[in-house]
């Protein structure tokens, strides 16, 4: 007889709602989940979760763009953008106790499998969504196991677990399974030319792993800003924003230390003006700015002051320090917030570089990463017109 599988073990076609920033701190552990990079903590508000529908959308053609001659030159962001993420594996976001006609079992933290693990394959068969573990549980009515090979912090290994029979009727493991994500951060910048981007500036962290999310499938969004919470001392403020799930803007192809890359599709942002980059040598203490939304999709820009520039040799995180000393973002927002991850940082008319951390202690202080440095990770040969030049 066919049994029925226990609908509450699956977020199926649901994604929780994450705002990405990188944030400096110590904070209560019952209030965060936060993975070590450093001396840094990436944090992710836990309480304010939210699950929200999938829609999926087509891709769109995109115009190509001349490069200007001289130095490189990028499209800026500053836009709010949502991050869509189908994982590489099943995240399980906990196990439970389930009633058995035998008694009170949990099958699947019997087998050993625990919170943060990332289930690859169901008896050597991949899997990738939820859709496809249920097809496997259902195999398994005979032989009643299911051997999972299972990730945890980089080691893979291979756990049996054992379906049981509820007393409801139902099969299950005990496991709750999630394999989509979303989030909002910022747009660092547009290469005209390969239509490749660059956004956040540092690497997306599973809440429930603690680890870099592997991505499968992503995409980024668009996404309005509806408000901003402020910060105050020792809580992070944030942006609250709509995701618009049917407006996709561009593929997400890598996540790593050093952001989020992939390619755009939409035409929207090719009606801003080219902007040059300015090379880790050229940035300097003083005034600054950098571009973000604080309502709906209208790029701003807000004074900040660099007080320390890091001349790194290779890549690495923060290699800008900076005050905010714009009196209408310290009003509205207390400083640099959860989701401006990303915003350009813009001096003399150039883009240098990228926001990506702040001191929640004091949120007017904060640190960014060379636009040099984003580039690289894209893959875009940003020297090569101005060798070329230096050449004739």
């Amino acid at each position: 007889m066919n049994k029925k599988i226990n609908k509450k073990s699956f977020l199926a076609h649901n994604i929780l709602i994450f705002v990405f920033s990188l944030l400096s701190i110590s904070a209560p552990a019952q209030e965060y989940a936060w993975a070590q990079s450093n001396n840094e903590q990436l944090l992710h508000i836990d309480e304010k979760r939210k699950i929200y529908e999938v829609s999926y959308s087509s891709s769109e053609e995109s115009t190509p763009v001349n490069q200007t001659e001289g130095r490189y030159m990028l499209i800026p962001g500053g836009d709010a953008i949502g991050i869509k993420i189908q994982t590489d594996g099943l995240v399980v976001v906990d196990t439970y106790q389930v009633n058995t006609a035998e008694g009170t079992i949990n099958p699947a933290k019997d087998a050993g499998i625990m919170k943060g693990d990332l289930i690859l394959a169901v008896n050597n068969q991949k899997v990738s969504t939820i859709e496809e573990y249920k097809e496997q549980l259902l195999l398994a009515e005979q032989s009643k196991q299911m051997i999972l090979t299972i990730n945890r912090q980089g080691k893979t290994s291979h756990l049996t677990v054992h379906p049981v029979i509820s007393t409801d009727g139902v099969m299950t493991t005990g496991l709750y399974l999630r394999d989509k994500l979303a989030g909002i951060g910022t747009l660092t910048f547009i290469d005209p030319n390969s239509h490749k981007y660059g956004a956040l500036g540092h690497e997306i962290i599973d809440q429930d792993t603690n680890q870099l999310v592997s991505i499968k499938n992503g995409e980024i969004i668009n996404s309005n800003v509806v408000s901003v919470r402020k910060a105050t001392s020792g809580k992070p403020g944030e942006k609250v924003a709509d995701i618009l799930f049917d407006d996709k803007l561009g593929t997400l192809e890598k996540n790593n230390n050093f952001g989020i890359y992939g390619v755009m599709s939409s035409e929207l942002h090719n009606q801003k003006d080219l902007m040059p980059i300015a090379y880790i040598n050229e940035v300097k203490a003083g005034p600054a700015q950098i571009l973000t939304v604080l309502n709906g999709n209208k790029v701003e820009a807000f004074d900040i002051n660099i007080t320390e520039v890091n001349m790194q040799t290779q890549k690495a995180i923060k290699g800008i320090k900076y005050t905010v000393t714009d009196e209408r973002l310290l009003n509205q927002t207390g400083g640099i917030v959860q989701g401006m991850s990303g915003s350009p940082i813009i001096q003399d008319g150039k883009i240098v570089g990228a926001v990506t951390h702040v001191l929640v202690h004091d949120s007017t202080m904060g640190y960014g990463i060379f636009i040099e440095w984003m580039l690289q990770e894209s893959g875009i040969n940003y020297r090569s017109e101005e060798a070329q030049s230096d050449a004739a």
